[in-house]
């Protein structure tokens, strides 16, 4: 038994003005294996910030009858995280959200009438420039969100202008906060690495946006042992290159006072402020950065 629901397609705008109100319509085919009636449940994948939990408004049309939407509470099933579970989050790095809808009255189907339907949406796009994907997912509560029995749809990156900030990407790569230069070097050459206090998790600001001062805590592992440079000194400052945006060059050896004959196998670092109470590391992984030679001549 079941009620095998298709959306056949998505009509969504591709590019929208800050502010504005946007309408997206889904046409759905329906396809009933037993005569019963469930209420729709109803998942668009939106930008956390777009806050459509409190603007949106749902409503759907059907052969077999028409009504309108309300918003998931605590007392429905936890749709939003089986939905997170089956489908993610499309091209998105983060920083989005699935909201769920539940029609406000069942629909009803007969065993092996197939009927069509479509459902209408209208939400704020949000104050902030920004490219994302949108994702929409339909299925009912008799059978919840389940493969087979649900459908999801994701519409291409669109993008949403006219705001004073710079663009928020979130189809493009997770934003990382460390850059090095050259591309290409050895333990040997003089690395210029930056740090861009802005990005960290999920694209939020590290915990040093803002800081007056920022150092760099590096470790290297010399003829198996390992070395640490740390503390607000003037060798491991670094310097100023735009607003919560720092630059150290360093040459391992001098900065490790690593002999001649002597190997550098690995190293790592983090960032501190002066007193060394606050650090950043890697957002993807919560260790340090790694500075791997990646020389290829």
């Amino acid at each position: 038994l079941s009620m095998c629901i298709t959306i056949t397609n998505v009509n969504q705008p591709s590019s929208m003005e800050v502010g504005e109100r946007m309408d997206v319509t889904i046409d759905v085919d329906v396809a009933p294996a037993e005569d019963t009636s469930y209420n729709i449940v109803f998942g668009v994948l939106v930008p956390e910030a777009w806050d459509i939990a409190s603007n949106a408004v749902v409503s759907y049309t059907s052969d077999n009858g028409n009504g309108t939407m309300r918003l998931a509470n605590e007392s429905d099933p936890d749709y939003a995280s089986a939905i997170y579970d089956l489908a993610g989050i499309g091209e998105n790095y983060g920083l989005v959200e699935w909201v769920v809808f539940i029609s406000n009255e069942t629909v009803s189907g007969t065993n092996g009438v197939n009927f069509s339907g479509q459902i209408q949406l209208s939400m704020d796009v949000g104050t902030e420039n920004m490219k994302t994907q949108l994702g929409y997912i339909v299925g009912t509560s008799g059978y919840g969100i389940t493969q087979g029995e649900t459908d999801i749809w994701f519409t291409p990156c669109m993008e949403v202008t006219g705001g004073t900030g710079s663009v928020i990407d979130l189809c493009g790569p997770l934003p990382f906060p460390v850059t090095f230069q050259p591309a290409e070097y050895t333990y040997e050459d003089i690395i210029h690495i930056g740090f861009d206090a802005t990005k960290g998790p999920e694209g939020e600001s590290t915990s040093l946006a803002g800081a007056t001062d920022v150092y760099l805590c590096a470790k290297a592992i010399v003829d198996g042992e390992q070395v640490v440079v740390c503390g607000g000194s003037d060798r491991t400052k670094m310097r100023v290159t735009g607003d919560d945006q720092w630059e150290i060059s360093i040459w391992p050896r001098q900065l490790f006072e690593v002999g001649p004959n002597q190997e550098i196998s690995d190293i790592t670092f983090s960032f501190t402020n002066g007193n060394g109470d606050v650090e950043v590391k890697d957002p993807d992984t919560g260790e340090d950065f790694q500075l791997i030679a990646n020389c290829t001549n």
